[in-house]
Protein backbone atom coordinates (compact mmCIF):
# COMPACT_ATOMS: atom_id res chain seq x y z
CA UNK A 1 0.00 0.00 0.00
CA UNK A 2 1.89 2.76 -1.15
CA UNK A 3 0.61 6.38 1.53
CA UNK A 4 2.53 9.87 1.58
CA UNK A 5 3.40 10.34 5.00
CA UNK A 6 3.16 14.03 4.83
CA UNK A 7 -0.13 14.37 4.37
CA UNK A 8 -1.31 10.83 5.38
CA UNK A 9 -3.05 10.05 1.80
CA UNK A 10 -3.23 6.32 1.61
CA UNK A 11 -3.81 4.97 -2.11
CA UNK A 12 -5.14 1.08 -1.76
CA UNK A 13 -4.07 -1.16 -4.50
CA UNK A 14 -5.48 -4.93 -4.59
CA UNK A 15 -4.23 -7.84 -6.22
CA UNK A 16 -8.07 -9.54 -5.59
CA UNK A 17 -9.29 -11.08 -9.02
CA UNK A 18 -12.94 -9.43 -7.78
CA UNK A 19 -11.69 -5.88 -6.51
CA UNK A 20 -14.02 -3.74 -4.08
CA UNK A 21 -14.95 -0.70 -5.79
CA UNK A 22 -13.14 1.17 -3.86
CA UNK A 23 -9.87 0.26 -4.30
CA UNK A 24 -6.98 0.89 -6.57
CA UNK A 25 -6.57 -2.32 -9.19
CA UNK A 26 -3.05 -2.58 -10.08
CA UNK A 27 -1.57 -2.87 -13.51
CA UNK A 28 -0.64 -6.08 -13.47
CA UNK A 29 -2.50 -9.08 -11.71
CA UNK A 30 0.68 -10.77 -11.43
CA UNK A 31 4.09 -9.71 -8.81
CA UNK A 32 2.31 -9.26 -5.76
CA UNK A 33 2.99 -6.03 -4.31
CA UNK A 34 5.47 -5.29 -6.80
CA UNK A 35 2.58 -4.49 -9.36
CA UNK A 36 0.71 -2.20 -7.07
CA UNK A 37 3.75 -0.29 -6.36
CA UNK A 38 4.82 0.38 -9.86
CA UNK A 39 1.21 0.82 -10.30
CA UNK A 40 0.99 3.85 -7.95
CA UNK A 41 4.66 4.74 -9.07
CA UNK A 42 3.08 4.94 -13.25
CA UNK A 43 -0.66 6.64 -12.01
CA UNK A 44 0.92 8.83 -9.95
CA UNK A 45 4.22 10.12 -11.35
CA UNK A 46 3.77 13.49 -12.86
CA UNK A 47 2.20 14.53 -8.48
CA UNK A 48 3.84 12.09 -6.78
CA UNK A 49 3.87 13.68 -3.33
CA UNK A 50 7.39 15.13 -1.58
CA UNK A 51 7.87 11.46 -0.25
CA UNK A 52 6.07 7.79 -0.58
CA UNK A 53 6.16 4.73 1.79
CA UNK A 54 5.31 1.67 0.38
CA UNK A 55 3.74 -0.97 2.94
CA UNK A 56 1.93 -3.79 3.15
CA UNK A 57 -1.87 -3.62 4.35
CA UNK A 58 -1.74 -5.60 6.99
CA UNK A 59 -0.96 -3.21 10.28
CA UNK A 60 1.62 -6.17 11.51
CA UNK A 61 4.30 -7.14 9.43
CA UNK A 62 6.98 -10.14 10.67
CA UNK A 63 9.86 -8.05 8.76
CA UNK A 64 9.22 -5.05 11.28
CA UNK A 65 11.91 -5.78 13.02
CA UNK A 66 13.41 -2.71 14.95
CA UNK A 67 10.07 -1.57 16.79
CA UNK A 68 7.84 -4.55 16.81
CA UNK A 69 5.47 -5.83 14.23
CA UNK A 70 3.31 -3.25 14.08
CA UNK A 71 3.96 -0.84 10.99
CA UNK A 72 2.76 2.42 13.09
CA UNK A 73 5.65 1.88 15.21
CA UNK A 74 8.02 1.84 12.50
CA UNK A 75 6.14 5.09 10.70
CA UNK A 76 6.49 6.89 13.66
CA UNK A 77 10.11 6.01 13.70
CA UNK A 78 11.06 7.40 10.01
CA UNK A 79 12.27 10.25 10.13
CA UNK A 80 11.98 11.81 6.43
CA UNK A 81 15.64 13.53 6.89
CA UNK A 82 16.65 10.29 6.55
CA UNK A 83 15.11 9.70 3.13
CA UNK A 84 16.51 12.94 1.93
CA UNK A 85 19.68 11.98 2.75
CA UNK A 86 19.57 8.90 1.07
CA UNK A 87 16.41 8.88 -1.70
CA UNK A 88 15.48 5.71 -0.74
CA UNK A 89 15.26 3.87 2.81
CA UNK A 90 14.00 0.30 3.32
CA UNK A 91 11.99 0.22 6.50
CA UNK A 92 13.43 -2.56 7.57
CA UNK A 93 16.74 -2.43 9.61
CA UNK A 94 18.16 -6.12 10.31
CA UNK A 95 20.10 -7.29 7.26
CA UNK A 96 18.85 -10.74 7.87
CA UNK A 97 17.41 -12.58 5.28
CA UNK A 98 19.47 -10.15 2.62
CA UNK A 99 22.45 -8.87 2.79
CA UNK A 100 24.99 -8.12 1.90
CA UNK A 101 25.05 -10.37 -1.05
CA UNK A 102 22.74 -13.09 -1.87
CA UNK A 103 22.45 -12.79 -5.85
CA UNK A 104 25.39 -13.56 -8.45
CA UNK A 105 24.11 -12.94 -11.54
CA UNK A 106 26.54 -13.66 -13.61
CA UNK A 107 27.65 -16.97 -11.76
CA UNK A 108 24.87 -19.01 -10.49
CA UNK A 109 25.18 -21.75 -8.48
CA UNK A 110 24.77 -25.03 -10.37
CA UNK A 111 22.03 -25.84 -7.93
CA UNK A 112 20.30 -22.69 -9.08
CA UNK A 113 20.83 -23.88 -12.15
CA UNK A 114 19.76 -28.00 -11.51
CA UNK A 115 16.93 -26.51 -9.68
CA UNK A 116 15.53 -23.58 -12.67
CA UNK A 117 15.95 -20.84 -9.69
CA UNK A 118 15.63 -17.35 -11.16
CA UNK A 119 18.76 -16.66 -9.59
CA UNK A 120 19.79 -18.79 -12.55
CA UNK A 121 17.98 -16.33 -15.44
CA UNK A 122 19.20 -13.04 -13.22
CA UNK A 123 20.87 -11.23 -16.50
CA UNK A 124 17.89 -12.26 -18.67
CA UNK A 125 15.55 -11.19 -15.78
CA UNK A 126 17.81 -7.79 -15.15
CA UNK A 127 18.26 -6.96 -18.81
CA UNK A 128 14.31 -7.32 -19.08
CA UNK A 129 13.41 -4.51 -16.36
CA UNK A 130 16.38 -2.36 -16.94
CA UNK A 131 16.72 -2.09 -20.61
CA UNK A 132 18.96 -5.02 -22.75
CA UNK A 133 22.28 -1.59 -22.48
CA UNK A 134 22.10 -1.95 -18.19
CA UNK A 135 25.33 -3.86 -17.11
CA UNK A 136 24.55 -6.25 -15.04
CA UNK A 137 26.05 -6.37 -12.01
CA UNK A 138 28.09 -9.69 -10.57
CA UNK A 139 26.50 -9.24 -6.86
CA UNK A 140 23.44 -7.84 -5.66
CA UNK A 141 22.55 -7.71 -2.20
CA UNK A 142 19.83 -5.39 0.05
CA UNK A 143 17.47 -5.49 2.83
CA UNK A 144 14.68 -8.09 2.32
CA UNK A 145 11.00 -7.26 2.29
CA UNK A 146 9.46 -4.65 0.15
CA UNK A 147 8.55 -1.91 2.36
CA UNK A 148 10.49 1.50 2.17
CA UNK A 149 10.41 5.14 1.32
CA UNK A 150 11.76 6.88 -1.04
CA UNK A 151 11.72 10.45 -2.62
CA UNK A 152 9.69 12.28 -5.34
CA UNK A 153 13.28 13.49 -6.66
CA UNK A 154 14.59 9.96 -6.25
CA UNK A 155 11.68 8.44 -7.99
CA UNK A 156 11.64 11.10 -10.77
CA UNK A 157 15.25 10.16 -11.44
CA UNK A 158 14.21 7.49 -13.97
CA UNK A 159 12.03 8.31 -17.01
CA UNK A 160 8.10 7.35 -16.50
CA UNK A 161 8.61 4.72 -19.36
CA UNK A 162 11.11 2.92 -16.88
CA UNK A 163 8.28 1.91 -14.73
CA UNK A 164 6.57 1.15 -17.59
CA UNK A 165 8.54 -1.04 -19.32
CA UNK A 166 8.60 -2.98 -15.62
CA UNK A 167 5.63 -3.36 -15.58
CA UNK A 168 4.81 -4.79 -18.82
CA UNK A 169 7.95 -7.07 -18.27
CA UNK A 170 5.98 -8.37 -15.12
CA UNK A 171 2.52 -8.84 -17.14
CA UNK A 172 3.90 -10.15 -20.84
CA UNK A 173 7.77 -10.84 -20.44
CA UNK A 174 8.03 -12.70 -16.66
CA UNK A 175 5.91 -15.83 -17.77
CA UNK A 176 8.70 -17.81 -18.96
CA UNK A 177 11.36 -17.04 -15.93
CA UNK A 178 9.58 -17.10 -12.75
CA UNK A 179 6.30 -17.42 -11.35
CA UNK A 180 4.08 -15.21 -9.73
CA UNK A 181 5.52 -15.71 -6.20
CA UNK A 182 8.76 -15.09 -8.25
CA UNK A 183 8.07 -12.10 -9.67
CA UNK A 184 7.49 -10.25 -6.14
CA UNK A 185 11.14 -11.73 -4.86
CA UNK A 186 13.02 -10.73 -8.22
CA UNK A 187 11.42 -6.95 -6.81
CA UNK A 188 12.39 -7.04 -3.66
CA UNK A 189 15.89 -8.05 -4.33
CA UNK A 190 15.92 -4.91 -6.88
CA UNK A 191 14.11 -2.09 -5.30
CA UNK A 192 17.11 -0.23 -3.78
CA UNK A 193 18.80 -0.62 -7.47
CA UNK A 194 14.79 0.73 -9.36
CA UNK A 195 16.03 3.80 -7.05
CA UNK A 196 19.58 4.43 -8.04
CA UNK A 197 21.41 2.40 -5.38
CA UNK A 198 24.03 0.99 -6.16
CA UNK A 199 24.04 -3.03 -6.44
CA UNK A 200 25.47 -3.97 -3.08
CA UNK A 201 23.51 -1.73 0.03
Amino acid sequence: MPTARTDNTPFIYTMDKKPETELLVAHSSRGREASAYLSFIVDQYDELPAYSIFLHSNPEQWHNDLFGPQTSSVLKSLRLEAVDAMGYLNLRCTNNPGCPTHINPNSPTQADIDNNDPRAKFPSIYKGLFGDEAHVPDHIGGICCAQFAVSRARIWQRPKSDYIRMLNWIDEKSVPLVDDYGVGWVFETLWHIVFGMEGIQ
